[in-house]
């Protein structure tokens, strides 16, 4: 197997989130029950890492079977469904997150998306021809730059030098860049063969569960960022 940053890239995503809400709990923003509904769903996303690593290693992500029958990123699927269940039946995980997007510092959740510059192995990977599927480029150059672009919102952010409508919609751009173009041209990708590297372990775990995190803790600062203002 040859080596990859995204078991370390996984370890920091799982990291930040019980860090967070530690620090939320120490600061009093959220309560023992709503730090335990957290736990939850990160055990629920840690479940469903394990799952995806063994399927990834047994190679079921990548059989053709499997992709004819789902020809969709359905990995990423089941985190998204994880996460609105729990959303559904907790109203004490809706408290939580509304406590630890009002009480984490910004800067923290923008820093964090910064992690998405790793998306320019992938890029690398596809100009030496290892990786044959155009989606390398159309996705992962937009998802590096807006990585990069972490790292100057953050800055900007310190210095108290852009707007809350600026870091919300920067914030939505973020989930945009990747689920427009998946959505829109995943037909075309599916017939490609070079596609099949994304199902392929350790690359199948960034669509199953550290983009979905990334994505939703853009949405979780969004929301920090209405509620703080009552408007963009």
């Amino acid at each position: 197997m040859k080596f990859s940053i995204l078991p370390i890239f996984l370890t920091g995503v799982f990291a930040f989130c019980l860090f967070i809400t530690r620090r939320a709990k120490i600061n009093r923003a959220i309560n023992t029950a709503e730090v335990r509904s957290v736990y939850v769903l990160l055990l629920a996303f840690f479940v469903w890492t394990l799952i995806s690593i063994a399927l990834g290693i047994t190679g079921i992500h990548a059989s053709p079977a499997l992709l004819e029958r789902v020809p969709l990123l359905w990995q990423a699927c089941v985190a998204v469904v994880i996460l609105a269940v729990n959303l559904l039946l907790s109203g004490n995980l809706r408290s939580a997150l509304r406590g630890i997007a009002a009480s984490t510092p910004w800067h923290w959740l923008v820093f964090i998306q910064a992690l998405r510059i790793g998306a320019l192995g992938a890029v690398i990977k596809g100009i030496k021809g290892e990786v044959t599927s155009s989606f390398v480029f159309w996705v992962g150059i937009p998802d590096f730059l807006y990585g990069a672009s972490a790292l100057i919102v953050g800055w900007l952010l310190l210095r108290k030098a852009i707007s809350n409508r600026a870091l919300l919609i920067w914030n939505l751009i973020g989930p945009a860049i990747i689920l427009m173009p998946i959505f829109i041209f995943m037909p075309y990708w599916m017939s490609e063969p070079g596609f099949i590297f994304i199902f392929e372990f350790p690359m199948v775990l960034s669509p199953s569960i550290i983009v979905p995190i990334l994505l939703f803790l853009n949405l979780l600062l969004a929301w920090g960022v209405f509620e703080s203002t009552g408007e963009p």
